[in-house]
């Protein structure tokens, strides 16, 4: 007895095969490579609001949004009682920003599967975005019932609970997102503040440097880290500072320290150069009266050159610092 795929016309199984292997290379990420397999089982059935709307998540993810709105919205088109061009459609909205018309279609597609894990995160967002804080936390606590290992998730309630004054339920769920993806440099920050919320300074500062070790390009965590660390030692009597610093990581002391002297002397040369600058251009609005009443200006001149080679030193003292302060970072990212 002959395969019963050999009863379907060649284009259906031609069809069908390239869907199957765009299907494992949208499970890879290589989108760009799903594309035209996609589009080829599409040319053979054109009107299968399914395929619309795998297009539409291949173009999502491509960022090619108005091709991901238009393949939802046939795909919507075809099959009005299918949520997933819903919630497709809030995504692109909510990646465009336009929330009140992405919390629309999330809505819609809750209310035609309200069990769908997918569409009770994509509500979330929604619902956060407009600033239905409590709507958005009930519909994440329902999405993680449905998917508790889903890390991301797991994120979205860590802020959730931030927002809601709750750093310890905060704290339980950032260390799960990190149990499922431990290099997120944006959950441990995140952990960070629920743990320095909770006064937890020593491991707050360890989560702090981590997110610096993972992204050491992102000044946003090397200031959370400085003005954590800072923050709690002002709090402390001067004598009581010392100690306290002591007992944190030797990175910590290593980053809070170069910070700390890296500061101090960049805001000096920061107001010593704007006042340089001010007597700079007091002086050459002298020369220039000078010259029209036809005076003497040469020792005036000599004095301005001597104001430029000094705020030029001043530059150049900056970029010292900025250059010493980067292999400072590099050290404790290291350790």
């Amino acid at each position: 007895m002959s395969d019963s795929s050999d009863d379907y016309p060649d284009d259906v199984r031609i069809a069908a095969r390239s869907l199957d292997r765009a299907e494992a290379l949208i499970e890879l990420g290589r989108y760009e490579q799903a594309l035209p397999l996609l589009a080829q089982s599409l040319a053979g059935t054109p009107d299968d609001d399914w395929l619309h709307c795998r297009m539409a998540d291949v173009y999502y993810h491509l960022n090619q949004l108005d091709k991901a709105m238009e393949h939802a919205g046939r795909a919507l088109h075809l099959n009005p009682q299918s949520d997933h061009p819903h919630n497709r459609l809030a995504w692109i909205y909510l990646e465009r920003k336009h929330f009140d018309k992405a919390l629309e279609h999330a809505r819609a597609a809750i209310s035609i599967d309200a069990d769908d894990g997918h569409n009770l995160y994509c509500l979330a967002w929604a619902e956060l975005h407009t600033g239905h804080h409590k709507r958005a936390l009930a519909a994440a606590e329902s999405a993680i019932k449905l998917d508790p290992e889903n890390g991301v998730l797991h994120g979205l309630l860590g802020d959730l609970m931030l927002e809601a004054n709750k750093p310890a339920r905060a704290e339980i769920h950032y260390r799960e997102a990190l149990r499922h993806d431990p290099q997120s440099a944006r959950s441990h920050c995140n952990l960070a503040i629920a743990l320095a919320a909770r006064k937890k300074l020593h491991e707050a500062a360890d989560h702090y440097l981590l997110a610096v070790k993972l992204e050491p390009e992102n000044a946003a965590y090397r200031e959370k880290l400085f003005a954590h660390v800072h923050h709690e030692l002002m709090d402390l009597p001067l004598q009581s500072q010392a100690k306290v610093l002591a007992k944190l990581d030797p990175a910590v002391q290593m980053f809070y320290r170069d910070q700390l002297t890296g500061r101090g002397w960049a805001e000096r040369l920061r107001i010593t150069s704007i006042a340089t600058l001010w007597i700079l251009g007091m002086l050459l609005l002298s020369l220039f009266f000078t010259w029209l009443t036809g005076d003497d200006v040469r020792k005036l001149s000599l004095l301005v050159l001597a104001v430029c080679v000094v705020y030029i030193a001043l530059f150049i003292g900056k970029l010292i610092i900025k250059i010493i302060a980067s292999r400072h970072r590099v050290r404790y990212e290291r350790r």
